[in-house]
């Protein structure tokens, strides 16, 4: 901002000093050139100032596409640049520029007149969050973009920002969980059907659905009508307590969820500080971490699969209650790296996501 200054103020000077060598020239000379030449600068100056009329205090700029945002993942945000009532005189030249997120480009726009205009800016968010808007700077210029004025306005959201996505980790953690357990894939989606009702083939019955001993008891077709029974006896719990890793195991829950999210047979239990208005569908953008450590709810017979940011003694009683009635899995970071816990068995994840065993 300082280097724009300076050289905002270096071309006025050097703009003032030819111009008032012009006049020098004139008045010592006294000849038809040097006048002409005054007159034409001085009504080039007048007319460079009438550019700066314009005012930008009732330009705005909304938000036309609501996204979700994925932090460090490069996502484009569409707004509608326009102002109510058009200017009688264009703006030379009109700069939006973000405050405060180097991550936000700055976009031009040459003799803008109010019109209504698409701008999209390519946004990397820094962090994870709940952001109802985000602060912008209308710089217009003048015709010799020797001065500027300029008008701050909010870009209004809401602008919800997910944690990392860390793809490879995630599937490194499925992989092994169904090394440790393969009957946990069926809990991961394998479903499980009943027969509903037995009914006459009609055109278009996959042939694999024709009950043929029912079709022999009736001399006709019959095909076989089923009823989807899921169970949801698997749980992911994030154990949310204040710690310096806080941030990188939400990351990792949020990318295991979001690669099991297809295979729907299981419940999500967040236990972390919640603001009241948090939506469930965004909830890890808005949760912080708990102060005090929490108290995990009763399980009985299921598959637990918790993620906590270090293994705390409180926590290591807690499971030690819950591993005599279910089958538990534990991820979490010991020594700074990421392992995960299943009975007397410890994987160690290394940066680069391979795995090796304890």
């Amino acid at each position: 901002m300082k280097r724009k200054k300076i050289q905002s103020l270096t071309k006025i000077g050097a703009s003032m000093l030819f111009f008032i060598g012009v006049f020098l020239y004139a008045v010592v000379f006294n000849n038809s050139t040097g006048w002409l030449l005054f007159f034409f600068l001085s009504f080039l100056f007048l007319f460079d100032l009438l550019t700066l009329i314009p005012s930008t205090k009732k330009i705005e700029l909304r938000l036309t596409e609501s996204a979700v945002y994925t932090a460090f993942e490069q996502s484009r945000i569409v707004c509608e640049l326009f102002r109510y009532r058009p200017t009688l005189l264009p703006i030379p030249r009109l700069l939006i520029v973000p405050i405060g997120n180097s991550s936000l480009e700055q976009q031009s726009f040459y003799l803008y007149t109010g019109q209504k205009k698409e701008v999209s800016f390519q946004w990397t968010p820094a962090q994870r969050g709940f952001f109802q808007e985000l602060p912008f700077v209308f710089i217009s210029s003048d015709w010799l973009d020797l001065f500027t004025k300029q008008t701050t306005i909010n870009l209004r959201g809401p602008f919800i920002v997910q944690p990392v996505i860390q793809q490879e980790i995630s599937e490194k953690l499925y992989e092994q969980l169904l090394i440790f357990q393969p009957n946990l894939a069926l809990a991961f989606g394998t479903q499980t059907f009943l027969i509903r009702n037995f009914r006459p083939y009609q055109k278009g019955d996959a042939l694999h659905s024709i009950d043929w001993k029912q079709t022999g008891k009736r001399n006709e077709l019959i095909v076989k009508e089923y009823e989807h029974e899921s169970e949801s006896d698997t749980h992911f719990l994030f154990y949310g307590i204040a710690h310096e890793q806080f941030e990188e195991i939400l990351s990792i829950y949020y990318s295991f969820t979001q690669l099991a999210k297809n295979k729907p047979n299981f419940e999500q239990v967040i236990l972390a500080n919640i603001p009241d208005d948090a939506s469930q569908e965004y909830l890890l953008a808005t949760i912080e971490p708990l102060l005090e450590e929490p108290i995990i709810p009763t399980f009985s017979n299921q598959k637990l699969v918790l993620f906590s940011p270090a293994l705390t003694p409180n926590l290591k009683e807690q499971l030690h209650l819950l591993q005599k009635n279910n089958e538990l899995f534990l991820i979490t970071f010991e020594n700074n790296e990421l392992c995960l816990f299943w009975k007397d068995q410890v994987i160690n994840f290394a940066k680069r996501g391979d795995s090796i065993e304890k």
